[in-house]
């Protein structure tokens, strides 16, 4: 697109220069005044740019001339004030998507250490299950153990089943 470098304020600005200027300097069969020939006169024309200015403008009303370039200087302003802008802007998005990028990955190690934290916890809980496990059997072994094989068995295999506390011991902290 050969507009995409231009903005919407530099095309109005376009756009009003070009109502604003008269018809006759871009059409020139609309313009309707009488040549009146110049007097002429001998004197010595010095030669320069300021000369040269005054032979290509004298048949533009000055005060179309200014307009014109008041508005060509607005124009230009307006473009180099939204470019400013807008390399602005392009800065402060890349500093933003700098720090989004950051913050994801602080993010995503947070994530993973607190991953890390609960399988650690995991494992200590199954640990001290087991552990837990182990106690018991242990202590009830030991209890039968020492009641001796003299007089009526013992309860200490006929008290509880040891699927009533594997439950309890396997998970001990259940919410």
């Amino acid at each position: 697109m050969a507009l995409g470098g231009c903005s919407s304020g530099l095309l109005v600005t376009a756009l009003l220069a070009l109502v604003l200027l008269p018809a006759q300097y871009y059409v020139p069969e609309y313009y309707l005044g009488v040549d009146v020939p110049l007097p002429i006169e001998k004197v010595a024309p010095p030669n320069g740019f300021i000369v040269w200015l005054d032979k290509a403008f004298v048949h533009f009303p000055p005060l179309d001339l200014f307009f014109t370039l008041s508005l060509l200087i607005l124009a230009i302003v307006t473009y180099l004030y939204e470019w400013i802008q807008r390399k602005l802007m392009e800065r402060r998005i890349a500093k933003l998507n700098n720090y989004l990028v950051a913050s994801v990955e602080r993010l995503r190690v947070w994530d993973a250490q607190q991953e890390q934290l609960e399988t650690t916890l995991k494992m200590v809980q199954n640990a001290t299950s087991e552990y837990n496990l182990l106690l018991y059997l242990l202590l009830r072994q030991h209890r039968c153990l020492a009641t001796g094989n003299n007089g009526p068995p013992s309860n200490c295999f006929f008290d509880k089943t040891v699927d009533d506390d594997l439950s309890f011991l396997r998970n001990p902290i259940e919410t």
